[in-house]
């Protein structure tokens, strides 16, 4: 008796012991668990370039740009996602920014990109031209297979990323940055331009600079990607200079469902010798190869880096500011709808330009009384 009474002594003494020691090894446990859990979160958390602000989008929202990012003095630039998931981008104004988010919420260090959809995008400066937009992005995304659009708002009231639910497109591939008109500059068409190359430029091989009213095609038997492409490796190229083809009224007074749909009548191409190569469709618009963008010159073409050239489709060399001669679309066009109907045009003339250079009456006594012939291609496309 005496010893089961000691062996069941012992038995209790051990279980107390045992268990006093798990107890023990289990807060040692959580204790360093969660000291690594935070040490790895704190890491995530840095700086980053702005180009990469575009990134924290979910895909069930666009993201939107505060309207004072970029400039001197700029505090925030701030990325909303809805209610449950915001990010905001912290700029000194010289292009330093820092990203931080909602308290807990790390969702925007996991979304990839996908190096086949950030190839080409494109950069838009546009005021007050919400109907026109989702035309416009259905056919650039469906259409030309573009899978980024920058929406630069000079001063839309209300802003365009406010007007719109449906913009035809998933809205995780646009990002909206919006400028107040009290603190615009005169030519705030190419300090969108800047803003594109300097946020967002390491994200693309290309970016193309184009207008609302500007819809590329690919008339050949390529993809635009696949033209720009065959001038990646070629280091003498920096940007694409694509010919206009400029559409007039069609006779149209009011606003069609569809420009690509209503305005089937397009300018003549005029040889060299007409006005020197100057007029109508002898304008080049660029797509710029990001690692060569050094400045703008001017809305049609750029100043580029290491001594490139803004080439045609054909590679050959544009010298002059603006225009090409021969124009060529062979493979490649960017139709241009400039006037619209009558009562599109006045609309355009009150709201002016990005340039301060607004369109008036002898603008659209020149397209509505230039030569032209049908040109129904893009009437083709559906949507």
């Amino acid at each position: 008796m005496s010893n089961f009474r000691l062996f069941f002594n012992r038995v209790i003494v051990n279980w107390h012991f045992i268990l006093i020691f798990s107890i023990c090894l289990l807060s040692i446990h959580f204790f360093f668990l969660n000291d690594y859990q935070l040490q790895v979160n704190d890491s995530q958390v840095g700086v980053v370039p702005a180009a990469d602000a575009q990134s924290t989008s979910t895909p069930e929202s666009p993201v939107i740009l505060d309207p004072n990012a970029g400039k001197e003095g700029a505090n925030t630039v701030g990325l909303e996602h809805g209610s449950s998931n915001e990010v905001s981008v912290v700029s000194d104004g010289k292009g330093n920014t820092t990203a931080s988010s909602t308290p807990g919420d790390k969702s925007y260090l996991s979304i990839p990109y996908k190096p086949e959809d950030e190839y080409l995008a494109i950069c838009v400066s546009m005021k007050d031209q919400t109907k026109d937009l989702p035309e416009w992005l259905i056919h650039h995304y469906h259409h030309v297979g573009i899978r980024r659009f920058y929406i630069m708002d000079d001063g839309s009231d209300p802003p365009i990323s406010q007007q719109l639910t449906d913009f035809g497109i998933p809205k995780s591939a646009l990002t909206f940055h919006y400028q107040d008109r009290a603190t615009r500059d005169e030519h705030m068409q190419v300090v969108f331009y800047e803003q594109c190359q300097q946020w967002f430029g390491d994200k693309h091989t290309w970016i193309a600079y184009i207008d609302g009213d500007e819809f590329l095609e690919a008339t050949g038997n390529e993809t635009v990607q696949d033209v720009l492409r065959s001038f990646d490796d070629d280091d003498t190229v920096g940007a694409l200079g694509v010919h206009w083809k400029m559409h007039n009224s069609n006779g149209l007074l009011t606003r069609p469902e569809s420009a690509r749909k209503g305005f089937t009548t397009c300018l003549w191409d005029s040889p060299e010798d007409y006005l020197g190569g100057t007029d109508d469709n002898h304008h080049i618009k660029s797509i710029v190869k990001t690692s060569k963008f050094a400045h703008y010159a001017n809305p049609h073409k750029f100043e580029l880096r290491d001594g490139a050239n803004t080439v045609t489709e054909h590679g050959d060399v544009v010298t002059t500011i603006a225009w090409r001669s021969p124009i060529t679309r062979d493979r490649v066009a960017l139709h241009h709808y400039a006037v619209k109907s009558r009562q599109e045009y006045e609309e355009k003339m009150a709201r002016s330009n990005g340039m301060g250079q607004p369109k008036g009456e002898e603008f659209w006594n020149h397209m509505e009384t230039t030569p032209s012939s049908v040109c129904n291609e893009m009437a083709m496309y559906d949507p």
